[in-house]
């Protein structure tokens, strides 16, 4: 039998069964969008809680303490810092394609700002950290730098306003009361208008979550959108603190300027490059201080390394901080799993009822079936004449499904857009229908009702004419 001869008689054979067809294929229509829909929403929800909250190409390596409650208190017991060596040795282990010291500000600092965007300034105690510039210049916004300009050293341009200075990185100020050294300029150098350079500063895109979904609502004011809150310039007030017992003799008084937001910032807090922070540090604590990290991020090359990289930063002898990655990574998989489960249930009882219409209908064909043998249709010809239109039916339910699951996906978007308020990291879309995962959709349908087909195929191929035309 030729093959577009097969494809008539399947076509045909459809077109007169077609309504046992499309009550047969129901569950599949149901199972194949319950398929596509759970397994689209997880992959959706895992780009935004493994993709933006907590990354995987990285891992944020700490010294490993050992801690003892002393009452209300918890003291750490050994080196709760890292050293160049440290980051030496981490660049050396096989697929780390780039190593980050990560220093935290010791001193106490505020930050005062916001009059531009709140209409007041807010005052607020600041937590920072710096970081290599390196790791975030791909973050950093077009036309503004993110680099630790060391105006104590350079000789700086006098001026008389901001317009006398170059590019969005300057600003006209007094010169710092304090030089890097601790000592202090005189009055008279202290009255010498400058040109300085802001200091740049990142923030977390979780910060912009949580204050967009939670702060400002508390406290009754706009949304931020990020892209223009980007040139933000605020007082950074470093040995400054809201809290008495933490202030310093001596205060040093800086302009900030927010340059870009980063999923390598500090989730709550703001960024600063590592240069700045080792300054701070060195003036208020020891020399030592300029090499001494409290972390380091180590990049991965491919996600699929995470876990060996880990486990040798384990074996030397140091600890990966605890993003929440691993447990969201479980949770999604086992959300996954378990619809998926479901849907494999449906479509399969689905099959079951594919394979009682096919015997249905070959009982009640198998007059035609014998015709068909006695013409000269082999037995494989008539296997692929029944799996034929098994094939087909699944294709189209596949269809069917998918669609629906498409019209459901789109229909929950815009509830959430509707009536769901704003919380962090919430996603235009929680769906994302891959190819591959369409592809598979179809494939499923197919190879179930396929397998549905089998055993009646099986039958129906073994027929023997002679009987059947007799009605032996």
């Amino acid at each position: 039998m030729r093959a577009g001869g097969l494809r008539t008689l399947i076509v045909g054979d459809l077109r007169r069964n077609a309504q046992h067809f499309i009550l047969a294929s129901i569950g599949i229509v149901v199972g194949i969008a319950a398929f596509t829909f759970f397994l689209a929403l997880g992959s959706g929800v895992r780009n935004v809680v493994l993709g933006e909250i907590f990354p995987l190409d990285k891992l944020e390596v700490v010294p490993r303490t050992t801690d003892i409650d002393l009452g209300p208190l918890r003291v750490g017991m050994g080196k709760d810092t890292l050293d160049d060596q440290v980051a030496k040795s981490l660049g050396a282990l096989p697929h780390v394609s780039g190593v980050f010291p990560k220093m935290k500000l010791t001193a106490p600092s505020t930050a005062v700002g916001g009059e531009s965007l709140l209409g007041n300034d807010m005052r607020t105690e600041l937590i920072a950290d710096g970081i290599d510039p390196a790791l975030v210049q791909d973050d950093v916004a077009s036309g503004y730098a993110f680099k630790h300009f060391d105006d104590g050293v350079a000789e700086l341009k006098a001026c008389e306003s901001d317009e006398g200075c170059d590019g969005k990185m300057e600003y006209c100020g007094l010169r710092p009361r304090w030089r890097a050294d601790g000592s202090e300029l005189t009055p008279a150098e202290r009255q010498q208008r400058v040109c300085r350079h802001y200091v740049p500063v990142m923030a977390s895109n979780h910060l912009v979550e949580i204050y967009n979904g939670t702060i400002r609502r508390a406290h009754n004011l706009p949304k931020l959108n990020p892209e223009f809150v980007v040139g933000l310039r605020f007082d950074l007030r470093v040995g400054e603190s809201m809290v008495d017992a933490s202030k310093k003799d001596k205060i040093i008084v800086e302009r900030g300027r927010l340059v870009g937001f980063s999923a390598r910032a500090i989730p709550l807090g703001l960024t600063l490059p590592l240069g700045y922070v080792g300054q701070y540090n060195v003036f208020y604590g020891s020399p030592e201080a300029a090499s001494t990290y409290h972390s380091i991020i180590v990049d991965i090359d491919s996600k699929d390394n995470v876990a060996a990289v880990a486990k040798s930063v384990e074996d030397m002898g140091f600890d990966v901080a605890d993003s929440g990655a691993e447990q969201a990574a479980l949770l999604i998989t086992i959300f996954m799993m378990v619809f998926g489960f479901v849907s494999v249930v449906i479509v399969g009882i689905a099959a079951v009822n594919i394979m009682h219409v096919f015997f249905m209908l070959i009982y009640q064909r198998q007059r035609e079936i014998g015709i068909m043998r006695a013409v000269g249709a082999t037995r494989a010809n008539i296997r692929a004449l029944i799996l034929g239109e098994a094939a087909l039916v699944g294709l189209v339910a596949g269809c069917f499904g998918v669609v629906l699951a498409f019209i459901a996906g789109a229909l929950f978007d815009t509830v959430s857009a509707r009536y769901i308020p704003d919380f962090p990291y919430k996603p235009e879309t929680y769906f994302s229908f891959d190819p591959p995962l369409l592809l598979g959709a179809f494939a499923f349908a197919i190879g179930f009702c396929v397998l549905g087909a089998a055993l009646p195929a099986r039958r129906a191929a073994r027929m023997d004419p002679a009987l059947v035309l007799t009605g032996h």
